[in-house]
């Protein structure tokens, strides 16, 4: 059973799921099949009164969550609070919305369409799942399960965002309903406790509303919902150290939805979820400082972002030169001192710069 990987296609967590179904804690069910015909799986966990419904890998790149998820399922197993949980909520999850996109490791389904920009119009049969799941469940709380890019950092740090939340708007002028006010509440005490863990690497992701979305839906209807992103943490770019975070936020979470005490005050909770910096375009992979010769006449530091290629059931990460146009990072997971490159492109043709400086980089820093 290897979550260890970013590359998460079905096949890998079908072993998982079985196993969960033998168990007496949980319930498999086929909710119907993608535009492939491969089969949308749900867990059910429970018979509480409070219902819970999760759904991962709704872009099929965006694998973390889904680790995290099926790591709790089965820590579950050992866990004193479990048949507490077990008879307080019903949790209904979703682990792979988009087994085709999760083949290919593409964030659109086969018919290279975003679910989730698919809310409203539900062409796609994974949509209609996931909405016919939602109106005959009838969830108090959906957890809308995402990853992010390296790319991003925390508005006004030097931080990376290494984990970001939403609670997202139910209107174009964001307003506060009592199902984000509800949200947020949850979200702050999850980042209460990971600060624990993480610092001020949590960010909160941005609120612009879209009908399309799915949580923007799901916040409309009355119903709260959470978006977890999953970030970059160092260079752990498998993001195992992100899914033990990620589970551990889910863990703090249903934990939480044992205890009923009222929420605190409204002017409270937002100013505590407000205090969450955004998430902000101002990382890349790589920053090789003094790349270039101080003749270039151009800056000497170059940029690198990863692209992320399958091959043969492996996920490789391939540095590509950020182009001029892109607006240059200010920060970088890596930094490598780049004299010996800049020593060897004095010896070149300019015209020759660009392709050896791929090829230096790809070679050396590739993972």
């Amino acid at each position: 059973m290897n979550l260890t990987h970013r590359y998460l296609p079905l096949r890998t967590i079908t072993p998982v799921l079985n196993r969960l179904a033998a168990s007496d804690l949980f319930t498999l069910k086929d909710l119907g099949l993608s535009v492939e015909n491969r089969p949308i799986k749900a867990l059910r966990f429970g018979r509480g009164d409070f219902k819970v419904l999760c759904w991962s890998q709704m872009h099929g790149n965006e694998s973390t969550t889904t680790k995290a998820l099926l790591n709790y399922f089965l820590a579950l197993e050992s866990d004193p609070k479990a048949t507490q949980l077990f008879e307080s909520l019903t949790i209904l999850a979703i682990p792979m919305l988009n087994p085709d996109g999760s083949e290919r490791f593409t964030r659109e389904n086969a018919n290279e369409v975003d679910l989730n920009r698919d809310a409203q119009a539900l062409t796609q049969p994974e949509s209609k799942i996931l909405a016919d799941v939602f109106t005959a469940f009838k969830p108090n709380l959906c957890l809308n399960l995402h990853g992010q890019r390296s790319i991003y950092g925390l508005t006004g740090t030097e931080n990376p965002a290494v984990l970001s939340f939403l609670a997202p708007a139910a209107d174009a002028d964001r307003t506060i309903t009592p199902a984000r006010l509800k949200a947020m509440a949850l979200i702050n005490r999850i980042t209460n406790k990971l600060h624990e863990d993480l610092g001020k690497q949590i960010g909160r992701y941005d609120d612009s509303f879209n009908l399309d979305c799915v949580g923007d839906t799901f916040t409309s209807s009355g119903v709260p919902t959470i978006l977890f992103e999953a970030g970059q943490y160092l260079l752990d770019y498998q993001r195992n150290n992100t899914a033990a975070l990620i589970q551990r936020a889910y863990k703090v979470l249903f934990d939480s939805l044992l205890v009923q005490d009222e929420l605190p005050p409204a002017d409270k909770i937002l100013s505590a979820y407000l205090e969450l910096p955004e998430n902000t375009v101002n990382y890349c992979d790589i920053i090789v400082k003094g790349g270039l010769p101080e003749s270039s006449g151009q800056h000497k530091d170059l940029q690198f972002q990863y692209q992320e290629v399958v091959e043969n059931d492996r996920l490789r990460f391939i540095p590509q030169l950020l182009p001029k146009e892109e607006t240059p990072r200010l920060y970088a997971h890596r930094y490598i001192d780049g004299s010996e490159l800049s020593t060897l492109l004095k010896r070149l043709n300019r015209d020759s710069w660009p392709s050896f400086i791929d090829d230096y980089v790809q070679k050396k820093y590739s993972l």
